[in-house]
Order: structure tokens, then sequence, then C-alpha cells
């Protein structure tokens, strides 16, 4: 089964990727807008600004305030760490929507953590290792969670406030998001050729001998001749992975040439039609890509497989469950946000 159901909402609530996400989703409030000198107020929505801020407040949520001396400080400081990937004519918005997103972090942040405070919910020291367990199983090989945590400038207490929102997230749509068997089975018969389909695979392996530009004709043939003295030895029995180990171009060498599990779409063309059209064990004849000279084996074929309802229901339950109950706290958010005191003064 194709696993594009993902479970990245727990990496989204623990690493309050959350305040952003829904945040944006209230971009299509009304603003109020008043203009004064130099500058421009915005509250949320059907919320009186009963006076002005003071002139080095940014924002102020309920009485909670940012300083435009640090938003200007976070501003600087994430767009030195990008500045050079952005083309210079597009860095003055670039700097404008980290300003924009910075506001919407302190805005969301802060409701949340009102929230969860007025709702006294607690949170563990074992509830917050297992969050950091959760992250550290979800990140890409190479990637440290202490890289994570300090790019995006979090704390413990960070951390403690976000699976603090997952519990409120819990609570306010967990009786209203179970799924019906009729759900699953729309999104099954929606997602069947996209999620639910088993694409054929084979595990090949392979040992490559490079041609290169600068090759004249001799040097070619050299180089053909030698894969075919190597394909000579396999065929009279000699050991695979230990030629493929003394002989192969590809960094595959180190595991004797194992490519491991190949999908169509993967490799060139001329190397996907041997692995495919092999029989498994047999040494295939050398063919010429564009990397050059190959032979190659298949060890294993698995067959194209459409996935059953029954062998995937629980995880689109799960995943729909998910999905509804992010849908219900937006709403919540929502509501919240529309509650309370919001002045933007930049």
């Amino acid at each position: 089964m194709n696993t594009k159901i993902s479970k990245s909402w727990k990496i989204i609530f623990v690493l309050f990727a959350t305040v952003l996400i829904l945040g944006c989703s209230g971009s299509d409030k009304k603003e109020a807008t008043t203009v004064g000198e130099n500058k421009t107020q915005v509250t949320a929505p059907e919320v009186p600004v009963e006076k002005a801020l003071p002139g080095d407040v940014a924002v102020s949520v309920d009485g909670k305030v940012m300083k435009k001396a640090d938003l200007n400080k976070d501003i600087e400081e994430k767009f030195k760490a990008i500045k050079d990937k952005v083309p210079a004519d597009k860095q003055k918005e670039l700097k404008e929507n980290l300003k924009k997103q910075l506001v919407e972090v302190f805005i969301m942040k802060t409701l949340l953590s009102n929230e969860v405070e007025k709702r006294k919910i607690a949170v563990t020291d074992e509830e917050v290792k297992k969050a950091l367990e959760g992250i550290k199983a979800s990140l890409p090989p190479g990637k440290k969670i202490e890289d994570i945590l300090k790019e995006n400038k979090l704390t413990n207490e960070d951390i403690k406030l976000a699976v603090k929102v997952e519990k409120l997230k819990d609570m306010e749509s967990s009786k209203k998001a179970k799924p019906t068997d009729q759900e699953i089975s729309k999104f099954y018969n929606e997602n069947r050729e996209k999620l639910f389909l088993q694409p054929a695979s084979v595990h090949v392996r392979h040992i490559l001998v490079t041609l290169k530009k600068e090759d004249d004709e001799k040097t070619k043939a050299q180089k053909k001749a030698k894969i075919e003295d190597l394909r000579k030895q396999l065929l009279n029995g000699g050991d695979f992975a230990d030629l493929a180990m003394k002989n192969s171009d590809c960094p595959s060498k180190e595991a004797g040439g194992d490519l491991s599990y190949i999908k169509k779409g993967q490799m060139v063309k001329e190397f996907e039609t041997a692995a495919f059209s092999q029989e498994k064990n047999a040494i295939g004849p050398v063919i010429t890509t564009q990397y050059g000279y190959h032979i190659v084996q298949v060890l294993d074929k698995i067959p194209e497989k459409k996935v059953a309802l029954n062998e995937v229901k629980g995880k689109i339950s799960s995943y729909l469950e998910q999905r509804k109950k992010m849908e219900i706290f937006s709403e919540y958010v929502k509501k919240i946000r529309e509650q309370a005191k919001i002045v933007i003064n930049l």
C-alpha cells in the first residue's frame, strides 16, 4: 500500500506549525483597519479597539504584547537564514511575509496558551518525552531533533504547550470526529488507484562500468570487453556480490551491487526494461544506458496488487478521524479568536 495517509498532523502540533496552519485558516477573516499617523491598526473580527497601542508595541492579544524591537529581531534572524536562497527583487516581499507570519504565530500561540490555562489542561514529563520521540521517529535520515528545535527556536515550554493544545483538540473534537463506514468506503473508492494500489517491483543488483564523454572508441571497446568478461565469469558461477564490489563503478558496489526493490519510473528506461523483463536470478545480457554498461540480475519480483478495503480500513478510519478533528478544532480556534481583543500596530 502506498503510505500517503500521513501521520504528519502529530508533528504539526508538536512543532507548533499548528499555530501557522490554524492562523492561515482564518485568512478570510474581515479586518477593521484604521489609518493613523504613519501606522495601521488591525483588529480581530468584530472586536472594537478601545485605545491605541503604545508606539513600541507591534501586537497585543488580550493584553499580552509583542514589542516591535523583538518582532524586528526575529524577522532579521529568519531573513538572514534564507535570504541567499531568494532573488534580490523578492527580498522585500519576503520580509513582509515573515512579519505577517511571526505576528500570526504570536497571536495564535497567545490565544492557545490562554485557552489551555483557562481550561486547566496539564501535561506530564512522560507525555512531553513521548511527543519528542514521535518527532524523532518521523525525521528524515541525518536530521536531529535538536536541529529542529534550534532552527524553530522552540523550548521545552513550547513542546509542553503543543502537547496541551493536542489535548485541547481531542477534548473539543473526539466525540464528533469518528468516521462512519460509509465515509471510509467513499474515501477508499475515490482513492483506490492513487493510494491503494501496490505497484509491481523488482529486487535487483547490478554491475556498472561507466562511460565518460571523453572516452574514445578504443576506450569504449575496452570497457565493453571488461563488462562482457565479468558477465562470462558470472555465467560460470562467479560470485555476483564479490565481482560487483571489486569492479562496479556504482556506489552500490559497497552492498555487492544491490539496489534493493525498484518500481517503474525510478530508473532510466533501458535499465527498467531489463529489470522488469528478465527472469528471476538470470544473469541478463549487457545493457547500455547513459551511465555506461550494466549487468543486471533480478533477485525477486513482487507483482502489482490492489489493497483490499479490509486491509486498510483501520488506517483510513484513523486518517479521516484526524482530518475531521483538525477541521473541528480549526473552527473552535476561529471562535476564540473572534472573541479575543487583538490589535496589530505595524
